[in-house]
């Protein structure tokens, strides 16, 4: 009897163990699928994510390129805007001469200006010579304007004469007669020699221009102010274009004639040549070249 309790015993012992393991068992084997289960990705999604990841970081690169590119034509813009308002402001300082006053300045012929005319009439050793006949003439208009002789001392005297190109004339019989052509100055005109004889002796005290005068001085000036005025203004048109980015070349060469401004003579060029190079750095940026 206490065989068979034994014998009952254990098998009902053993077969607990066996149903353990094989519990355990089924636990480890529910457990590894699980655990595979977990760890299994769809190759297609995990590339779908990371092409999905790339082109957001593409994306985010191409905005900042953008944003840089275009905070960078903004600064262009301004600095070829400057310049050009330096440039304006040079001409306008040009023009403020008022060439109508710098010509009257420097100008002596057809002023409303009159001076007397005198002087001394002599011999060639020096004495004076009386009653020598004086004619004064506008050449301008041939018109004869004064008419006197010199007195004992050799003296002869013109009062408020027009500012104009002159001629005396100096007759004497017996001597040579003088023609001396002259502008006054206001001052007595150098002496008249008188040499015995005939014929006639133009002496021209006028002297050929040469180079350039008051008035191709002023015209120039005006010139130039005026030019840098329209230049400047064109590199405003510029600064406009490149704040459209619409057309690049159209923006540069606009920019180009601003550089003839000339404002404060170098320093409005290099701001607008400035400029330009960061035209250059972002003309993807203009739809006539990458567009935006």
């Amino acid at each position: 009897m206490e065989d068979s309790e034994m014998d009952a015993r254990r098998k009902a012992l053993k077969a607990r163990v066996q149903a353990q393991i094989a519990a355990s068992r089924e636990a480890k084997v529910e457990r590894q699928t699980k655990a595979s289960m977990e760890l299994v990705v769809d190759e297609s999604d995990l590339d779908a994510a990371i092409q999905e990841a790339n082109e957001d970081f593409n994306e985010h690169m191409a905005s900042m390129e953008r944003s840089n590119a275009s905070q960078l034509r903004t600064l262009a813009a301004s600095l070829i805007l400057v310049g050009s308002i330096l440039g304006m402001a040079s001409g306008g300082l040009i023009l403020q001469g008022n060439p109508a006053d710098l010509i009257n300045s420097f100008s002596l012929i057809g002023s409303d200006e009159s001076v007397d005319v005198s002087g001394l009439a002599l011999e060639q050793d020096g004495t004076a010579i009386a009653d020598i006949q004086v004619e004064l003439v506008n050449l301008a208009n041939d018109e004869v304007i004064g008419l006197t002789t010199t007195s004992a001392d050799g003296y002869f005297w013109f009062k408020s004469i027009d500012i104009n190109e002159l001629q005396l004339t100096f007759t004497l019989d017996g001597y040579t007669t003088v023609e001396r052509i002259f502008i006054p100055d206001g001052a007595q005109i150098r002496t008249v020699t008188m040499q015995e004889g005939n014929g006639t002796d133009v002496q021209n005290e006028i002297q050929a221009k040469d180079g350039w005068n008051a008035e191709d001085a002023v015209a120039l000036s005006t010139a130039v102010g005026v030019l840098t005025v329209l230049t400047g203004l064109i590199g405003v048109q510029a600064a406009v274009e490149a704040r459209r980015a619409t057309h690049y070349r159209r923006t540069q060469y606009l920019a180009g004639l601003a550089l003839f401004s000339r404002g404060l003579i170098l320093f409005g060029p290099a701001l607008i040549l400035g400029g330009m190079v960061m035209l250059m750095i972002s003309r993807e940026q203009f739809s006539d070249v990458g567009g935006e």
